[in-house]
């Protein structure tokens, strides 16, 4: 298993890859979609695996709460992104990986400690007032993850 370091730790609104689109042009996008939506409140629940519980790649902890309001905010930016070009997400699962798992060894033990995780875990809401467009730069030691610009919540 590699755990994600703490500091690596979000939520992906949207991915939007490799692009040739001017910087400017995202940026203001981005903040027609921070006008446009609402501060809400999140929590973290349920323990999940990628792409299955039977063949685990990936272990999650998936989010809670005020959904209805982050998937609007989802579809605020796929619509301003979309007037420049980028594709709206075919679907949302807003989740908090933790870690990827690296081989079948251990498979049973890891899955009963998520269970036993999951059983006992209380998550406390948390209030999103804010979204970030970062950059992820890969590496042999691993992602870092450059702030491009915070984008506060207005609606």
């Amino acid at each position: 298993m590699k755990w994600v370091e703490y500091e690596n730790y979000h939520i992906t609104l949207k991915f939007l890859g490799e692009s040739k689109t001017a910087l400017s042009a995202i940026n203001d996008k981005l903040s027609l979609a921070a006008q446009a939506c609402p501060e809400f409140d999140l929590t973290f629940c349920g323990i999940g695996f990628f792409p299955s519980r039977h063949r685990p790649r990936v272990i999650w902890i998936g989010t809670g709460g005020e959904i209805d309001k982050a998937l609007f905010l989802g579809e605020r930016i796929d619509t301003y992104l979309s007037e420049i070009g980028f594709e709206p997400e075919k679907s949302r699962n807003f989740h908090l990986t933790l870690g990827r798992i690296r081989s079948d060894k251990n498979l049973d033990s890891i899955q009963i400690q998520a269970g036993e995780i999951e059983r006992d875990f209380q998550s406390i809401p948390y209030k999103v007032k804010k979204f970030y467009l970062m950059e992820s730069q890969l590496s042999p030691q691993g992602p870092k993850y450059l702030l491009k610009k915070e984008y506060v919540l207005q609606g």
